[in-house]
């Protein structure tokens, strides 16, 4: 088979790519995907998460190695496999990153990716519902909404924090970002819009999509990529670029399957080295994420209720007539950003969620449960305990200066890559989280939330002096599931930068990355948007079209 460009991987950004550059109908275009059509009744449902989790045909399970720093812990990290990729499981919080964010990159030396020049992007690809231009954009693929499941523990959170002094705002996609409000959804009606939902829903004849193909390494002439080989030896080849859209993960271990990488590290694993980049696989950036937990008597106010199987009967019943109820809503519905210092780039972004959930698959053994119980516990979230009524706040630190690796494990194109985010390694980002979790304590003290809890419970109950709070740390934290960075662009002279302002493979034509791994750093908030903004940029880079004007309402 033989095409004009080979997307691997349909993630967020491959289905929103291979999109895009099919709309030159002169072009053909082949999306490669390990995994399914995405289009599973519980992907498509909001509150299906615990039916993706967990389940080897959707979620591709990768492991850290102990984190020395977290207690000898691994940690659990999903991500999606079938066409939506990670957009199949995520929270669906549509939020960008700060402007500096962006403004960061830019000054870097990498022309053309500051706040200005990817807002036109953002807006290209949304769809809102709720919100008008000049910060959206209306008629873009992702559907976007408020958040509906928002209720009185939402409001009352709030409150509380309104109360002890942080901004109420209407908008974290707008003018200001520091501040306590209900979030937006990429879900439409009911429906999850992963991007294979959004951008794939009626896919044209120049497009051609393979799922379940897992691709083992890309064909090389030289340092020309000319296609890519799937488990069985099936070869598919490209006419014009190769781009690998396979996350933080799945990326470098492709590069380095195929020769691309730090030399020693290849010559290790027997592989032929081709192109020696030692930034593959480096600068693995993620939000740790803490969570701190309390129990509640109120499970009428609680998301947990859903999991008697009686009640799922009932949710589930109501989304399916006609995608409303709780069923048809994200989780998460009121977040808090909280800057220690510069209001313009706040430190953390926090999550409070209406039950406590344990989604770090790794840790302890299955809660043994009553049986109404044990026959729903999987409908909302999968892990070895039921999610209770309480409040669970999850912390997570924006912008760690704790950066991991992705290396491989073997040569074998079947086994997971080697996971070491690295957590806590710069003693900073745990003096700054230990300031985190006491700013949350603060709000969670105030009346308007504490009347509905009966306290911290967990490894927080007794956690009062800074030591013990950072023991609490170490027992409870866990991957806020925004890896990125792994093979990251950056200017000429960067020794560790893999791909150019363009996103092309250093030392390798026709080869590019558009995903999560291209990041330059990471940003502050969920990486869904941006990775999406980047793939509708690379798409106008790959087909060398004008970029679309810069916009800023800054200004």
């Amino acid at each position: 088979m033989e095409f004009d460009y080979v997307i691997v991987g349909g993630g967020s950004s491959g289905c929103a790519l291979a999109a895009r550059l099919a709309e030159v109908r002169e072009a053909t275009v082949c999306l490669i995907e390990a995994g399914g059509k995405g289009r599973d009744l519980f992907i498509r449902m909001p509150a299906g998460n615990g039916l993706v989790f967990g389940n080897t045909k959707l979620d591709w399970g990768f492991e850290s190695v102990p984190q020395p720093t977290l207690n000898g812990r691994k940690i659990y990290f999903p991500r999606g496999k079938a066409l939506g990729g990670s957009s199949i499981m995520n929270g669906m919080i549509y939020v960008r990153g700060v402007p500096q964010d962006y403004d960061a990159w830019r000054e870097s030396g990498l022309s053309g990716w500051g706040f200005s020049d990817l807002l036109p992007y953002f807006r290209r690809s949304q769809g809102a519902v709720n919100r008008k231009a000049p910060w959206h954009g209306v008629d873009g693929p992702v559907k976007t909404e408020a958040s509906v499941n928002f209720g009185e523990l939402e409001r009352g959170f709030i409150e509380a924090a309104v109360a002890c002094g942080h901004r109420r705002l209407d908008d974290f996609n707008g003018p200001e970002r520091t501040g306590v409000g209900r979030t937006d959804s990429t879900v439409y009606r009911g429906i999850r819009q992963s991007s294979a939902i959004s951008y794939l829903a009626k896919p044209p004849p120049n497009l051609k999509i393979l799922t379940h193909r897992h691709v083992t390494r890309l064909i090389l002439e030289g340092n020309r990529a000319r296609g890519v080989e799937t488990v069985g030896g099936e070869q598919i080849h490209a006419r014009e670029e190769v781009v690998l859209c396979q996350g933080a993960f799945g990326t470098p271990q492709t590069l380095m399957l195929s020769g691309i990488g730090p030399f020693a590290h290849l010559k290790q694993h027997g592989i032929n080295a081709v192109v020696d980049l030692p930034g593959v696989g480096e600068s693995l950036a993620d939000h740790v994420d803490v969570s701190m937990q309390y129990g509640s008597d109120r499970m009428d106010l609680s998301l947990a209720r859903h999991q008697r199987l009686d009640k799922a009967a009932l949710l589930m019943a109501r989304w399916l007539l006609n995608g409303s109820g709780p069923g048809g809503g994200a989780f998460f519905s009121a977040v808090i950003f909280h800057a220690l210092k510069d209001p313009a780039m706040p430190e953390f972004e926090t999550f409070m969620t209406p039950m406590t959930v344990h989604e770090n698959m790794t840790d302890g053994e299955v809660e043994k449960t009553p049986l109404l119980q044990r026959l729903g516990r999987h409908l909302l979230v999968r892990g070895s305990q039921v999610a209770k009524p309480g409040v669970q706040i999850d912390i997570n630190l924006e912008r760690p200066k704790s950066l991991g690796r992705v290396s491989l494990a073997s040569a074998n194109p079947a086994d997971h890559p080697r996971i070491d985010p690295r957590f806590f390694s710069h003693s900073d980002d745990l003096k700054e989280m230990v300031l985190g979790v006491k700013s949350m304590r603060e709000i969670m003290a105030h009346r308007e939330i504490a009347k509905y809890v009966t306290g911290e419970i967990g490894a927080w109950k007794e956690a009062k002096t800074d030591a013990e709070i950072i023991e609490a740390i170490r027992k409870t934290a866990y991957t806020g599931h925004h890896p990125c960075s792994s093979v990251r662009m950056g200017p000429d002279g960067d020794p560790l930068a893999v791909l150019d302002s363009e996103l092309r493979v250093r030392g390798v034509d026709n080869l590019r990355v558009c995903d999560a791994s291209a990041m330059p750093s990471q940003i502050t908030g969920n990486l869904n948007a941006t990775v999406i903004a980047m793939a509708e940029r690379g798409a106008d880079l790959i087909l060398g079209r004008s970029p679309l004007p810069p916009e800023d309402p800054r200004l």
